[in-house]
């Protein structure tokens, strides 16, 4: 690692666990504010920059730019909070319990909440009383919605004062055939028949099973790793789920889970990261193998290289904005450029990959 990235990963390590930063080397602040931003933890590790004293402490231009990312986070959650408080009543009036997926219910793991940045609200509602739940909804004050909830697939989208909601009928896309009868299972169990309810402030949430808020925040990682990129700060949620339930898994249903969806290889590839890189406790990451060292490695690097969302990557940021036949073009090419990207570290998932989506894409074709 580089001397940025070390200071990086040192400095988000005390983040997580509320403990000193380990660097003896002066920081190269730009840089590591550069590396945070690029995966969406400029607040997280400015909450720790900005407790540092003496010659520690970052320059003032660069402190100034991480209160400022702190800030606005608040303001962010604020509002969000304000938003999720106002739905979850609205629809429990009408005897919906929507369950709360990903990250407004995940930074409640971390040790400060407000540090841990996301972009919206998603709240599962399943597929019986969708329509329901998309209609009282779009009755809350100040909403924007896209249309009606027909044909939107897994999710219907709804705005607030540029605050998006997601109202999910399913929790991911799964292609056809026993993958997604495989999903369908594990979504029922974590979302339909074991939900249960955390203190939020005093106000009752419902969030998914432990196992189900594990194995999905992984799915949801490796969904990105497949697609756009993925960055610290989902591979950091993972991590944030494991310290908080250790000790209350059903390891077994874990395990189950992650072979049913051919996904024991990728856990324990980033697990190793969890453990070397986040440091996550040994101990804490269930099926945890060394040997996956050197893939780990490799996917080190390319989460390096792509950042959140595949920030970093030249040629996401090259996609034409405008429908037409370059952006077709791009996508076309983009196929290949993903199956490069994730063959590097899993090939096998690389060439499923592909296959799927060249199958998809000359579907399309063929009903143009």
């Amino acid at each position: 690692m580089s001397t940025p990235e070390t200071q990086y990963f040192a400095l988000l390590q005390a983040a997580l666990w509320d403990k000193p930063v380990a660097t003896d080397e002066p920081f190269d602040w730009e840089a590591v504010l550069k590396i945070a931003n690029h995966h969406d933890m400029g607040a997280l590790i400015g909450g720790t920059a900005s407790q540092l004293a003496g010659d520690a402490r970052p320059p003032q231009p660069v402190l100034a730019k991480m209160q400022s990312a702190m800030r606005g986070n608040l303001v962010h959650h604020m509002r969000l909070k304000q938003i999720l408080l106002a739905a979850v009543k609205l629809l429990r009036e009408h005897g919906i319990e929507p369950v709360l997926l990903k990250g407004f219910g995940l930074a409640l793991l971390y040790p400060n909440p407000n540090l841990r940045q996301f972009g919206d609200i998603d709240l599962f509602v399943g597929v019986d009383r969708f329509h329901e739940a998309c209609a009282l909804l779009r009755t809350l004050p100040g909403g924007y919605n896209w249309g009606e909830e027909v044909d939107v697939g897994r999710h219907y989208n709804i705005e607030f004062g540029g605050y998006p909601m997601e109202i999910h009928r399913v929790s991911a896309d799964v292609a056809e055939g026993k993958e997604r009868e495989r999903y369908s299972a594990i979504e029922s169990d974590g979302l339909l028949q074991h939900p249960r309810q955390v203190d939020f402030e005093g106000f009752a949430l419902t969030v998914p099973s432990n196992e189900f808020q594990v194995f999905f925040t992984f799915f949801h990682a490796w969904h990105h790793f497949l697609t756009t990129g993925v960055g610290w700060r989902q591979v950091t949620d993972v991590a944030m789920t494991l310290h908080a339930y250790h000790g209350l898994l059903d390891t077994d249903k874990l395990r189950q889970w992650l072979e049913d969806m051919h996904l024991m290889q990728p856990w324990q590839t980033f697990g190793y990261l969890m453990v070397e890189r986040l440091g996550l406790p040994e101990a804490e990451m269930p099926f945890y193998d060394v040997r996956c060292r050197r893939r780990a490695q490799r996917l080190y690097r390319r989460i390096m290289a792509t950042g959140n969302f595949g920030r970093k990557s030249s040629f996401k940021r090259s996609k034409p904005r405008k429908a037409g036949v370059m952006r077709k073009l791009h996508s076309a090419v983009g196929i290949f450029v993903d199956f490069a990207y994730r063959a590097r570290v899993f090939p096998e998932a690389a060439f499923r990959e592909m296959g799927a989506a060249l199958k998809n894409s000359f579907g399309k074709f063929g009903k143009n």
